[in-house]
């Protein structure tokens, strides 16, 4: 499996989704949001494999998803 970067988002993901599991008080995300999370993911990875060979092109598309996702996920959190 090659090292790309919405698996290294996962991964950070999930080990701080883990540690603030562990923590007394509110989580900030439930077990089954994160589940869906970790799916959603791993599709878009397997899209992203799909519809292009070449690596470099590969890290390029995925870190301009990832910079798009977060950059909407910051608008929508401004907004409400």
């Amino acid at each position: 499996m090659k090292l790309t970067p919405l698996n290294i988002s996962l991964a950070c993901i999930l080990v701080w989704a883990i540690t603030e599991m562990g923590e007394e008080g509110q989580t900030f995300i439930s077990w089954g949001w994160l589940a869906v999370l970790v799916v959603f993911l791993i599709a878009m990875d397997i899209l992203f494999r799909l519809w292009t060979k070449d690596v470099k092109r590969l890290w390029i598309m995925q870190l301009g998803f990832i910079l798009v996702v977060g950059i909407i996920s910051i608008v929508i959190k401004s907004i409400f």
